[in-house]
């Protein structure tokens, strides 16, 4: 797990804990997680900054886990949004990717990448009006943790692709991320709303979703190789 101290990681890790599973969390400094799963014994913390680990200690990390979860992202700042990295999250991708690939397991792995109901899936022509075609092409342009998001789930598409032997993956793409309460959602196969009518989703969703696709079988093989929106209903 990386992202575990970020408000959807977090959320993530409790969830993934509830249900008995055995965590290893990388995370600059363990002082930021959650008071509620500090000291949980089945949770394994590795302070560590992600990109700067060695591809052995990477190698490591990611040894005997069958799954990974990202929950990665810019911090929403001047310095996080235009300061380095600018590819946080496609390089954590691309390595971590590339670490459970050495590993060379006998099942694939599972790789649950969240991401931005801005980005597209391009494989499945999505549909966009006018207003935020140009919106996206702004963002792509001018914020780089746009074009960051963008880049990661087009390498998972294009590189890891749905035919490799060791990894299998799913590219979440909340709406609008909101701290309430557990309410009912909606999973997608595509955008259904607008850049500025979409509707919000419950960070708590979110993680539960992320959760169940880590644990059910039935679920992934519906969403592996895809890019399902998620929003409250």
């Amino acid at each position: 797990m990386v992202g575990a101290t970020g408000k959807t990681g977090s959320l993530v890790v409790e969830q993934l804990l509830d249900r008995g599973c055995r965590v290893r969390a990388i995370a600059r400094s363990s002082a930021r997680l959650p008071a509620t799963v500090v000291g949980h014994p089945q949770l394994e913390v590795i302070e560590q900054v992600l990109l700067d680990a060695s591809d052995q200690e990477l190698a490591a990390y990611t040894e005997g886990c069958a799954a990974v979860v990202s929950c990665l992202g810019h911090v929403m700042d001047f310095q996080g949004m235009f300061g380095k990295p600018r590819q946080l999250c496609t390089d954590a991708v691309k390595r971590l990717c590339h670490s459970i690939s050495e590993h060379q397991a006998a099942k694939p792995v599972k790789f649950v990448l969240i991401n931005s109901v801005g980005v597209a899936n391009v494989g499945l022509g999505e549909q966009r009006t006018g207003l935020d075609r140009a919106v996206l092409f702004v963002l792509r342009n001018l914020l780089p943790p746009h074009r960051d998001n963008e880049c990661a789930a087009a390498y998972l598409a294009a590189e890891i692709g749905n035919i490799n032997a060791f990894v299998e993956w799913c590219s979440v793409r909340p709406d609008s991320l909101v701290d309430e309460s557990v309410s009912p959602y909606e999973i997608c196969p595509s955008p259904v709303t607008g850049i500025f009518t979409g509707r919000p989703t419950a960070r708590v969703n979110v993680a539960s979703f992320m959760a169940d696709l880590v644990l059910d079988e039935e679920l992934w093989g519906a969403w592996k190789f895809r890019m399902p929106v998620i929003m409250n209903k």
